[in-house]
């Protein structure tokens, strides 16, 4: 199953699972299971039940008692969905830092050299020295702003392929919570990932 992460509405925490994003509101899977579990019958309480009634002597009252009381049961374990502030709804990347960390797009990592790198994902190129030309891929990359531009002039953000993060990446916050880490990517973090519908994969 895809993960995803996004800030609930309620709480303003951020919650990992499986998201839907239909009509410009965002929900995530606040259960293990997409599949309700059925409740085990319990003879016993069944039977006090229709007594505390005095409902043995009418069994079209005990039938439709038993009905309620087996639906209510069975909701309580339908899948619980949350609701999240959809702009927050972003992509794991399936990788960590050198800190195994978990991270997504909109996380701020930093570079052994020191630099900031935003972790996107959307259409990117990338240099290939055997055709000597640009190849557009798509998928995750980071993007950090020219060091030669003075700050918040981001005309010509540095993009490179995202790499191995596990030998040389420090996580050091996201762009929703630290907006002044923002570098840059010509896009909105969760531009795609809040797409009109996104369902689970499984």
């Amino acid at each position: 199953m895809d993960l995803y992460r996004g800030k609930a509405k309620m709480t303003g925490d951020w919650i990992i699972g499986a998201a839907v994003v239909i009509g410009g509101k965002a929900h995530i899977l606040g259960s293990e299971s997409l599949f309700p579990e059925r409740p085990a019958y319990h003879r016993m309480a069944m039977g006090c039940g229709i007594e505390d009634r005095n409902l043995q002597e009418n069994g079209y009252e005990a039938a439709e008692y038993g009905w309620e009381e087996a639906l209510e049961r069975y909701e309580e374990n339908f899948p619980k969905w949350l609701e999240l502030e959809p702009e927050t709804v972003t992509r794991c990347t399936r990788r960590h830092d050198k800190s195994n960390n978990v991270l997504f797009e909109g996380d701020v990592i930093k570079a052994e050299s020191g630099r900031l790198f935003e972790i996107c994902y959307g259409t990117y190129f990338t240099y290939d020295p055997d055709s000597d030309g640009y190849i557009e891929s798509v998928g995750f990359f980071k993007v950090t702003h020219n060091p030669q531009l003075p700050p918040g002039k981001f005309d010509f953000p540095d993009i490179r392929p995202l790499g191995k993060t596990e030998s040389y990446a420090t996580l050091v916050g996201n762009i929703f919570d630290n907006p002044e880490l923002r570098q840059s990517s010509g896009q909105e973090a969760g531009q795609d990932a809040a797409q009109s519908l996104l369902m689970p994969s499984t």
